[in-house]
């Protein structure tokens, strides 16, 4: 079986794709794995860390397995983790987990589907948490792949409490036809409404939503050519391009934030619309930041939803991006000086955060314009947005109504939204605007 593989229309001979997945797993080599031999025509594996999910679980895997068949096999690889600090009766409750999925895989049984678990016990508290349980389970995939000689193979994460539309696998096996297409985040949607929850969780979850939603949108129009979702339950990604990418970091918390920032600039990187992961709107205390802490804090009062970063930061984003190029034309030391032609706010960020230095460093190794502004995106970078919006919301602006500030926004675009009255219905619009969006980011 040949090993050779196009990526946009490059050809990678087949050493070099070998010795890349030789060498990453040399440095990655999976402890935890799945006994039974990959089958030949083993094409999508699914990842789902599973701690303490038992009650969300079952339903998830209910609807993979009630999925439309793609035209090759799906593996299931379940994550079962426990750290070394867990009592003996959480200890017990996942090894119970994991004698209910064996039962639940025996008793329904699909041709295509194969679900397998992997009994990560007793991991250091060190690195316990999404971040390592979702590497455990990534690094067996890319070694299953290996096996049977498919570096294109493509692997999707899902969290346990994350159940998918019937039309999952199918959608996410045309996606990758084109060639082209190497990774992406999949379409999702909260439940807004239901008997799962109370009222005040799907409240909070319609303000959260249309935060994030508002804030893509929002970095998309300034110009930042690697804008996303940083959602872990709707990662897509080709194996090959999860091994460029180094893999998944073994964070507690934001280890998706973290990866996405390797992987984006790799090129090929899309959205999946024609499908939809539904993530769970519950609060949660197990990670400090990202949805079900968001929503904890809202309901205990800690911090409310319902606002977001002010539209001035952005447009003091908008120019700055915009203006980029300028930066190949001056020295370092007089960055002090062409900074007066940003707002206040992003000169200020920058002349306290030693991006002069940085600066000097993208231009030393760049010959050309296509290179400096690879390696200007590589150093102002999502995480370095996070910080500026942070920044300049600690010392410039307030922060804005999200209703207001993502009405506006879409306004601006030239949506007609004028019958728009509430924050669920704003965003439902935000939904439909974001699943017309089919952009690839190139390299």
């Amino acid at each position: 079986m040949t090993w050779l593989l196009l990526v946009r229309t490059i050809m990678i001979p087949e050493e070099k794709i070998k010795a890349l997945f030789d060498n990453y797993l040399e440095k990655h080599t999976p402890e935890y794995k799945v006994s039974t031999p990959p089958p030949v025509d083993l094409t999508q594996i699914v990842v789902i860390p599973s701690y303490r999910e038992k009650d969300y679980l079952f339903r998830t895997l209910d609807s993979l397995r009630a999925c439309q068949p793609p035209s090759g096999t799906v593996e299931v690889i379940v994550v079962l983790n426990t750290s070394e600090k867990d009592s003996p009766a959480i200890q017990e409750e996942q090894k119970q987990c994991q004698r209910a999925l064996s039962e639940y895989s025996q008793k329904y049984q699909v041709p295509w589907l194969q679900i397998y678990s992997l009994e990560a016990y007793q991991l250091r508290k060190k690195h316990f948490g999404a971040g390592m349980a979702r590497k455990i389970g990534l690094d067996e995939a890319i070694r299953r792949f290996h096996a049977i000689h498919r570096p294109n193979g493509i692997i999707s994460c899902l969290d346990a409490d994350s159940p998918v539309a019937p039309n999952y696998f199918t959608a996410i096996e045309e996606w990758y036809q084109t060639p082209e297409h190497q990774a992406a985040v999949i379409y999702f949607e909260h439940p807004l409404d239901g008997i799962h929850f109370p009222s005040e969780v799907y409240e909070a979850i319609t303000l959260y939503e249309l935060h994030l939603r508002y804030y893509l949108l929002a970095l998309k129009q300034t110009g930042f050519p690697y804008a996303s979702h940083t959602i872990g339950s709707c990662m897509s990604f080709r194996a090959i391009k999860y091994v460029q990418a180094g893999g998944m970091p073994r964070k507690q918390a934001g280890e998706d934030f973290y990866f996405l920032q390797k992987l984006i600039p790799l090129g090929g990187f899309g959205q999946i619309t024609t499908t939809t992961v539904y993530p769970s709107p519950r609060p949660s205390n197990r990670v400090v930041f990202g949805t079900g802490a968001s929503i904890r804090e809202h309901l205990n009062g800690t911090k409310k939803l319902g606002k977001t970063y002010n539209p001035e930061a952005f447009n003091d984003l908008h120019n700055f991006f915009s203006r980029a190029k300028e930066l190949r034309a001056i020295s370092p030391d007089k960055l002090e000086i062409w900074a007066y032609n940003l707002s206040g706010p992003l000169r200020s960020f920058l002349l306290n955060t030693n991006f002069e230095e940085e600066l000097s460093i993208i231009l030393t190794n760049s010959n050309s314009e296509k290179t400096f502004l690879k390696r200007f995106y590589a150093t102002f970078n999502s995480f370095r947005i996070v910080k500026y919006l942070n920044y300049s919301h600690e010392h410039f602006y307030a922060k804005t109504d999200v209703f207001e500030a993502a009405f506006t926004l879409m306004e601006s675009i030239g949506e007609e939204i004028s019958h728009i009255l509430d924050e669920k219905d704003l965003l439902l619009k935000y939904r439909e605007v974001e699943k017309r969006d089919n952009t690839i980011i190139i390299d």
